[in-house]
């Protein structure tokens, strides 16, 4: 995967996790508070395994026992954590040149399993799963009557470079 693919992709998360993150504030808590509930803790599950996998990328111990927290985080500690380690993960691709992309890292999973990914695997994954989630999140939108985001990235590359729908 090319390094230019890999940033793309990234600026693409970001801007996919903030779409979402605002449909979630259009969620009336008040009246739909379960599936509320329900779509804070999935995003924030999506967002703790960014963090592991920060970590892993790093090097580093992460501190998570689990791949969510036991608290659910307001959707604005949320949206500000989000927001700071997305930023983060578009640094951090624009700087990944292609042999580091192809270094092999090990790394323990939560539950205490051995892992071993390339940093271009460990970028994919987050991208793959937080598309995933985002998913589901968009369902518990529709049965609550809201539209979710387009979300695609097809749609990001045509919204943030007009000229490709020419």
């Amino acid at each position: 995967m090319s390094n230019k693919t890999v940033q793309s992709l990234f600026h693409y998360k970001r801007w996919a996790d903030g779409e979402l993150l605002d449909a979630i504030a259009t969620l009336d808590a008040p009246q739909y508070g379960e599936a509320h509930h329900t779509c804070l803790r999935i995003f924030n599950h999506i967002h703790v395994v960014d963090a592991i996998f920060k970590a892993n990328l790093l090097g580093k111990t992460h501190g998570f026992a689990a791949t969510n927290t036991p608290e659910t985080p307001t959707l604005t500690a949320l949206r500000n954590a989000v927001t700071e380690l997305d930023n983060w993960l578009v640094d951090y691709a624009a700087t990944l040149s292609p042999p580091e992309g192809a270094t092999q890292l090990s790394f323990r999973f939560v539950d205490g399993d051995k892992g071993q990914m390339s940093r271009d695997e460990m970028l994919l994954h987050l991208v793959t799963h937080g598309g995933y989630h985002r998913g589901a999140i968009g369902r518990i939108m529709v049965q609550c009557g809201i539209t979710p985001p387009r979300d695609t990235l097809t749609t990001f590359l045509h919204r943030s470079e007009p000229a490709r729908q020419r």
